[in-house]
């Protein structure tokens, strides 16, 4: 992550030894910022004016393996009261120089020459996955450490107290296999402004297609392009979406702060329910099988299709369907209509409700989205072993085998067998559930 490495960067060089010296297994080399007042000052650079330096030898230094392989490169190393001890690879060949360098003339050739020293080694920072938890290794002396704090990046939010929403990405309804639409719902997923700004945001969302909802792509995976249905395939699916905040640093020359520096958010995951792409067209023939019967051809896309028993399957949308009658006849006219859409059912399960096995024979019902369980039992299409309680603990509870008609279970109350808890006559069936009575449960229903 963007974050992530500008805070490794910003650590190291604030984590440093303030006392005792430095094991060097490797030479550690940085480049001199040559300030500006340096530009009229005769004075000799000293080890001072130089942050982190830390001497080293003739040995190490003209050893150093990073030299640019361009211009000539001065490498001070060591300083023996106002001369400085440097290596001048000019030309690419070391020479060992003793001598003063003035901070004017460093100055007056910084454009032509570049000048560096040696220094101390930075400390190794480790951090977490999301630059919350930061690790190192405690060196031999002290040091001063300098964390730079910043907080995560943030959603909009809308509304106001109490009812203020956060505008998370959500999951777009009705998106179909194939097409280019969106999987994010409009109007959601939109990162808050940073500061008083109302133009810059504390970062770019980025988006990522998983598979699972519980372990989250690498971090490569993401992009901030919006997610669509474009890959999905025809029968449709169940995607999972990924999404985090990639924090926006301080823009370049400007000093980072809470307003203007985020880090990122942890990825998150956003569950899309992709429809299929793949629908029926059902014939009503003004004569009996006028397309099976050779009166007419289908082709789908440029492709012959067969009709079987009046219906064609799996045409895609936005295919063109094109229908030609055989010489000899012609449409007087074609009617396409959208197909009115099944109705919603709930459908359940109630355990031992008779039968050729009066114990343990189940029943499957339907009934309409909403339908309570006295609705049922008064419609009639309820098993006879249920009824409605109108006394003591059975009042207002749905009873089962009150009459004693089934063997070995009767004068008991129905209960979800999910959470056995008892069913009221005024509650709503639920879809996919399963009922069953205190003696299918081992009686521990409960209200």
């Amino acid at each position: 992550m963007k974050t992530i490495s500008r805070y490794i960067m910003t650590l190291a060089l604030l984590l440093t030894a303030v006392t005792g010296a430095w094991a060097q297994g490797t030479l550690n080399v940085v480049e001199i910022e040559v300030p500006a007042d340096w530009e009229n000052d005769d004075n000799p650079v000293t080890a001072g004016d130089l942050p982190g330096f830390s001497a080293s030898t003739y040995a190490e230094a003209q050893a150093w393996t990073g030299v640019p392989q361009t211009g000539r490169v001065f490498l001070i190393y060591a300083f023996d009261g106002d001369a400085a001890h440097y290596v001048d690879f000019e030309y690419g060949s070391p020479a060992d120089v003793k001598d003063k360098l003035t901070k004017s003339w460093i100055f007056s050739r910084k454009s032509e020459y570049k000048f560096f020293n040696t220094a101390e080694p930075p400390i190794e920072v480790t951090p977490g996955s999301s630059a919350n938890t930061w690790t190192f290794s405690m060196p031999g002396s002290d040091v001063v450490l300098t964390p730079i704090y910043a907080k995560a990046a943030a959603f909009a939010t809308t509304g106001t107290e109490p009812e203020v929403k956060t505008l998370l990405p959500e999951a777009a309804e009705g998106v179909i296999a194939g097409t280019d639409a969106s999987l994010i719902a409009e109007g959601t997923g939109i990162v808050a402004f940073a500061g008083e700004s109302t133009e810059v945001t504390q970062g770019t969302l980025m988006y990522a297609i998983g598979t699972s909802a519980t372990e989250a792509p690498a971090l490569t995976a993401f992009s901030a392009t919006v997610p669509t249905a474009e890959n999905v395939a025809d029968d449709g699916a169940t995607v999972y979406v990924w999404y985090y905040i990639q924090g926006a640093d301080a823009p370049e020359g400007v000093a980072a702060t809470l307003d203007n520096t985020f880090n990122d958010t942890e990825p998150a995951c956003l569950t899309v329910q992709v429809l299929t792409n793949k629908f029926d067209i059902q014939f009503n023939a003004a004569n009996a099988n006028t397309i099976e019967a050779g009166k007419a051809t289908v082709t789908v896309g440029g492709t012959a299709a067969t009709v079987t028993e009046g219906k064609l399957e799996g045409v895609k949308m936005g295919s063109e369907v094109k229908m030609t009658a055989k010489e000899g006849y012609k449409f007087r006219k074609v009617e396409v209509k959208k197909k009115e859409a099944a109705a919603p059912s709930v459908s359940f399960t109630v355990k031992r409700v008779g039968g050729e096995d009066p114990n343990y024979a189940d029943g499957n019902y339907t009934v309409a989205p909403g339908t309570t369980w006295q609705q049922f039992i008064e419609s009639g299409n309820a098993p006879a072993c249920l009824s409605i309680g109108t006394y003591g603990m059975y009042s207002g509870k749905v009873c089962h085998d009150m009459d004693g008609s089934l063997q070995e279970c009767g004068g008991t109350i129905i209960a979800n067998v999910a959470d056995k808890k008892r069913v009221k006559i005024s509650d709503a069936i639920i879809d996919g559930a399963t009922y069953g009575c205190s003696d299918y449960l081992g009686y521990q229903d409960h209200d």
